[in-house]
């Protein structure tokens, strides 16, 4: 019931059905779990052992926490809390559910309600209390880069809309409320006393409309497929060295056919030679105003994710020994290879990475870089019997659960829906203790 999302009162007809079609099972006619008894087993039996299991891997294996707030407008507000913690056993980093940290009030929503509400989360189990997050140079804020793509998108936007005055939302906003509000709407434009009418009729009619909207064709793109990498469940922060600079230094692509039908336009005379000057003004100031804010907001100086780079395969040899002792120096409690002796082991281990031979599949994109970290850390050297890169695997498996983006909190909501999402919430996804359960579980199943 966890794994499909469906209500627990779907159990108060699940044991009648198993009578009635396993008539000859003496299992069947004693089955007897309604809901009660489902809830009880998933709160207090199911949900508390994987819980259990998470707090053992987060004891043996770096982790990082991730939170996200819902944007429910009732009186509570729902920030949950998820671990990325790297599973020795599989050789995967995975995510999980810790905590639920409901928020209310005026204030639910600002950093210090939900900083203490995740202290108070994590201090309900003893052996992390030395691991609360403090206020030391040491922690990496990650921060929202789906959103801050989002909003990238959306400054750009208002910079072409200040020049030529068009803006792709409102049309859309148009277009929806006036064609879903009437069968007899959707063959035509004919009542020219409704606002919203009239609105469609002049951007319709005016040409340049084509030619804005093939150059929002040609230019999102380039947002959307950035944020493709930032949805991906794999770790992939040492990948977004490279590509926030491709991001940035994308040039702006009007596109082929945008200008082709700006030329037609302006030799049949349907346009002016100023309406296409405006155009190309807007054009440049989508561009300055969007390579503007990402440079403002993106994590571009970040020096963790450039030293991440060394995990890939094809980047090794561009590298070197003090990408690994940058995490060193950074994270001392999780990686105590400060000494002379042990940074000297260290760089033994990082030329044996790099002058080793690694087998990569013809598509890199398929390469499986948490299973090969994996193996890595089972190596044994031939001669001492000792692990050939015991070290180096170590700061690779703390640098592979550091988030690339949020979309791994984002998912918590999708996954288990309920309470937030828009449809009419079910009575057990009002309930906390409940979610948490369900999440609990539910992000184990997948």
């Amino acid at each position: 019931m966890v794994e499909h999302n469906v209500p627990f009162a779907v159990a108060d007809h699940f044991s009648p059905l198993l009578k009635e079609c396993f008539k000859d099972s003496p299992t069947a006619q004693n089955y007897k779990c309604a809901r009660t008894k489902t809830s009880c087993i998933i709160n207090e039996a199911v949900a508390p052992h994987f819980r259990k299991e998470l707090v053992m891997k987060m004891r043996t294996n770096p982790f990082t926490l991730i939170t996200d707030g819902s944007n429910d407008t009732g009186r509570e507000k729902m920030n949950p809390l998820t671990v990325r913690v790297y599973d020795s056993y599989s050789s995967k980093v995975v995510h999980r559910f810790l905590d639920m940290c409901p928020t209310s009030g005026p204030s639910c929503g600002t950093a210090e309600v939900i900083y203490q509400k995740m202290d108070e989360a994590l201090q309900k189990s003893h052996t992390m209390e030395k691991l609360i997050l403090k206020e030391h140079g040491s922690i990496y804020i990650h921060g929202c880069p789906c959103h801050i793509i989002h909003n990238t998108a959306k400054q750009a936007g208002l910079g072409f809309l200040e020049v030529c005055g068009f803006d792709p939302e409102d049309l859309t906003v148009d277009v929806g409320y006036w064609f879903k509000g009437s069968t007899n709407r959707k063959g035509y434009l004919t009542d020219e006393k409704q606002p919203g009418c009239r609105r469609l009729l002049e951007a319709f009619s005016n040409p340049m409309t084509e030619v804005y909207l093939l150059f929002y064709q040609a230019t999102l793109p380039v947002f959307s497929t950035f944020n493709l990498l930032l949805q991906r469940e794999k770790s992939s922060i040492f990948l977004l060295h490279d590509e926030i600079r491709s991001f940035i230094r994308e040039k702006l692509v009007i596109g082929f056919t945008t200008r082709a039908t700006l030329n037609r336009l302006l030799d049949a005379g349907d346009i002016t030679p100023q309406q296409v000057q405006r155009f190309q003004q807007a054009a440049v100031a989508f561009l300055v105003r969007a390579v503007e804010y990402a440079m403002k907001k993106l994590p571009m100086r970040e020096p963790l994710i450039k030293h991440a780079m060394f995990l890939e395969g094809q980047q090794r040899v561009e590298g070197g020994v003090e990408d690994a002792l940058y995490f060193v120096d950074r994270f001392p409690e999780l990686l105590p290879y400060n000494g002379p002796d042990e940074r000297d082991k260290l760089s033994e281990e990082f030329l044996d990475y790099q002058s080793m031979d690694i087998a990569m599949p013809e598509d890199p994109a398929t390469f499986d870089i948490e299973s090969f970290w994996g193996n890595m850390a089972s190596m044994k050297n031939k001669v001492t019997g000792m692990s050939r890169f015991g070290r180096l695997s170590r700061i690779a498996k703390l640098v592979l659960v550091l988030p690339h983006s949020d979309a791994d909190a984002e998912r918590v909501f999708s996954s288990t829906g309920g309470a937030c999402e828009a449809k009419e919430p079910t009575i057990e996804a009002l309930r906390p203790e409940m979610y948490k359960a369900k999440a609990h579980t539910r992000l184990i199943l997948d």
